[in-house]
Order: structure tokens, then C-alpha cells, then sequence
């Protein structure tokens, strides 16, 4: 028995006025999804806890059975993505690209959602040097679009310091050490430095002058946030004896597949965001549950559009997910292969954030008793057999149907 497991990043949502106060998934009709729930059980699945608002560092982790609440930071997971070797003393935080005026007011935290041109503009990052802290070493680089990762090197730093992203309207450049440590201050300060440091390198850059040009808003910032040191976590070998593979277009999933010791397959055409080629990780699931045990299908699109209030945007995302979750089980066979759905938390297009709301799951496997639910979405799945269960559930569910579950007792 082997299993895969398709997560949705921010797929599930509250109803909305502008859907007839339907949610995106029932909005979209989602044929092979309904197919899925229909030969499976489902149920309703708290990432974290109820009312609980988790990031998709927290809510990922959870699914996969690791502890939510040790997480101190996504930057690390960031870093190991962008393909950073992280050593024991670093901190490594997630960035964005960003637009501030000449006053370091934040004015858009994407930078007009710039894509391609962000690769051009990483260029002139690669070799910064801090001058009043000259002795930390940075290392920078950018993933996908306006997303990247710093780490900071060196001797005496912490993340014990105020590095969150700031909204529009707050100035940047505030980054103040949260203890009375040497080493908080001293990160602190560097933080500030690099930030201004990049305005220079990056305010007058050609890519910007041509988006000013066009009125688009410059890249001509980059802000870290999110810090941590390096986590050692439980090998998913090792906690779990599957072999797994991941496939991501996202820094931040493929940081904890990498830190977890999964293989990563990388997809062309994976860009994290709505135009992804939802089809193209289909075949690479297909090819890849042929050697693993367990396979990770992870699309970020519903999260991008959810986070940009862009209805359409989500709904047409899930409908690529939905032709993805077709060719995946048109392809396989359920009495060998378990199938998992789930979105790994909300993202509401209404507030444009994550929330605590829970999100629909299905499993479809021969091995389940399937319940009377024929449709996958949040209000069809809340009265499936699987209840209302927690993420931290969802790894024990997958072991029991592969036949090798934990046991307890005599």
C-alpha cells in the first residue's frame, strides 16, 4: 500500500456575498475532487486546534505529524528551499520584494506581484556587503517572484528580534531587538542595514525605472521577516519507516520536506501561483509513487489569489486542481493506493489572511468504509465519518490504511 496526499494551500474559504454566499470549492464545481470524496470518507479537519489561525509552516508541519508550536520561525524553512546549506549559528528569515516611498513607508509588501523581472533584480543582491557589521556575512536569494530568503552568518546574532512584514502605511526599517542581549541588538541593526542597504542597490536599478515607466510599482526593497535558527527535526523516515517524496513550487514546502529528508522533485512549470502546471505535477506524482511510499502533491495558487482577494483567480486554480486530482485517480489503484485531499488551512478572500476556520478532507481508498458524502467541499465534508478531526490526526489515518499503524498497549 502506498498513499498520496494532495494539499490544497489555502483552497477552503468561508462563503462569500459575491458567490450567492456559496464558498470558491462549491463555486467551482470541482468534478474529479466530488469523484474522490464519493469513494472515500471525509470529514472536517482543524490544522491546528479550533479557531486556531495557523501559517502554512504551522499547518504543514502539524499535517505531517511534527509539533506546530515549536516553530519559531519559517525562515529557516525558506532558506533550505531556496537551496541555502544552513549552518548551526545562522538565522535565516523569509523576504519579500517590496514597494516603499522615499520616507520607508511601506507601500505594497509584493511589489506589484512582480514575477520575472525579480530574478534581474536579485542579481544586485548577491554580493552585499554591511558596513557597520561587517563581520556578518549575508547570504541572499530570491525564489519565486517577490519571495526569498536571507540568512545572516556569523558570530554573536539572534532571532530575538521584531522582524515581522510590515503592512502598508508602517515604516520599515524598525527592526528592534526584543531582549537586552548584545546579540539581539547587533542582528537587529544589521537587519535595519540591509534593508537600507538594498534601497540603494535596488531604487535606481533599470528594472525599476522601466516598471515606473509602465506605473507599476518598483521592487526597490527587500524586507526579511519571520527569523529563526536553524530547526533539527525528527526525520520523516525515521518517525514514520515511508519513503516520501514532495512536490512543491514553494520555497517554504519544499524547506520542510528537505529539512524532514524527503526527496523534493522538482516540476518545470511550477510557479506557486495560479498559472502552476497543475498537470505536469500530476505525472510527477504518478512517476514518483512508483518508487516512494508516500507522495506530497502541494499547490500554493489558492493561497496567492486568496491573499489577493481575487475570486476568479481562486476559483479557476481549483478547477486545475480538481483536472490534477482526475489524472491522479484515473491513474492509480485505490485498493493499493490511498488518496488524500485537503486544503492545509483558510485563506479568506474576504480579509485576504489565513483564519481559524476548519477546511474539508477526503480519503479515498478500498480500505475505508465510504460514508454518504459525494461532494468535496466544506459544507458537504462537515457531515462525512471522519468527524471533525486535527491535523496531527491526518499522518496516524494515512499509517492505518497503509496496515502499519502505531500501536498501544498489549
Amino acid at each position: 500500500m502506498r498513499a498520496i496526499m494532495i494539499i490544497g494551500d489555502g483552497m477552503a474559504d468561508r462563503p462569500l456575498r459575491e458567490l450567492d454566499y456559496k464558498t470558491p470549492l462549491e463555486a467551482a464545481k470541482p468534478e474529479h475532487m466530488d469523484k474522490l470524496a464519493s469513494n472515500g470518507i471525509s470529514g472536517l479537519l482543524d490544522p491546528i486546534a479550533p479557531g486556531i489561525a495557523p501559517g502554512s509552516d504551522a499547518a504543514n508541519l502539524s499535517i505531517l505529524g511534527y509539533d506546530p508550536w515549536k516553530i519559531k520561525g519559517r525562515g529557516p524553512f525558506e532558506a533550505a528551499g531556496a537551496g541555502i546549506e544552513l549552518e548551526a549559528r545562522d538565522v535565516a528569515f523569509r523576504c519579500n520584494l517590496a514597494t516603499v516611498n522615499e520616507n520607508f513607508i511601506m507601500i505594497d509588501e509584493r511589489a506589484g506581484r512582480i514575477r520575472e523581472e525579480a530574478g534581474e533584480l536579485a542579481k544586485a543582491l548577491q554580493n552585499v556587503q554591511l558596513r557597520e557589521n561587517s563581520d556578518i556575512k549575508v547570504v541572499f536569494k530570491q525564489t519565486l517572484g517577490f519571495k526569498g530568503a536571507l540568512v545572516l552568518r556569523g558570530e554573536g546574532i539572534s532571532s530575538n528580534v521584531s522582524a515581522t512584514m510590515p503592512n502598508a502605511g508602517d515604516r520599515v526599517c524598525s527592526v528592534k531587538p526584543l531582549d537586552a542581549s548584545s546579540e539581539a541588538e547587533r542582528t537587529a541593526n544589521a537587519l535595519n542595514e540591509f534593508v537600507k542597504i538594498s534601497h540603494e542597490l535596488l531604487k535606481d536599478h533599470p528594472v525599476n525605472r522601466r516598471r515606473i515607466a509602465k506605473e507599476k510599482p518598483p521592487a526597490n526593497v527587500v524586507i526579511p521577516w519571520s527569523g529563526a535558527e536553524p530547526l533539527i527535526i525528527q526525520p520523516f523516515y525515521e518517525k514514520y519507516k515511508l519513503k516520501a517524496a514532495c512536490i512543491a513550487g514553494a520555497s517554504l514546502i519544499k524547506g520542510i520536506a528537505k529539512l524532514s529528508g524527503m526527496s523534493v522533485v522538482d516540476v518545470s512549470g511550477a510557479t506557486g501561483d495560479i498559472d502552476t502546471d497543475t498537470m505536469a505535477k500530476a505525472n510527477a506524482a504518478l512517476r514518483a509513487i512508483e518508487s516512494n511510499d508516500l507522495v506530497i502533491v502541494h499547490v500554493e495558487g489558492p493561497d496567492e489569489a486568496s491573499h489577493d482577494g481575487n475570486i476568479r483567480g481562486k476559483i479557476s486554480i481549483i478547477k486545475k486542481i480538481d483536472s490534477m486530482v482526475g489524472a491522479i485517480i484515473d491513474h492509480v489503484d485505490l485498493a493499493e493506493t490511498v488518496v488524500v485531499l485537503l486544503a492545509d488551512h483558510v485563506t479568506s478572500l474576504r480579509f485576504r489572511k489565513h483564519t481559524g476556520d476548519p477546511v474539508p478532507i477526503a480519503i479515498a481508498s478500498t480500505e475505508v468504509v465510504q460514508d454518504d458524502v459525494r461532494q468535496y467541499n466544506e459544507r458537504a465534508t462537515c457531515r462525512g465519518g471522519l468527524g471533525r478531526i486535527q491535523g496531527k490526526h491526518v499522518m496516524p489515518l494515512i499509517l492505518n490504511l497503509l496496515s502499519i499503524p502505531e500501536k498501544i498497549g498489549g
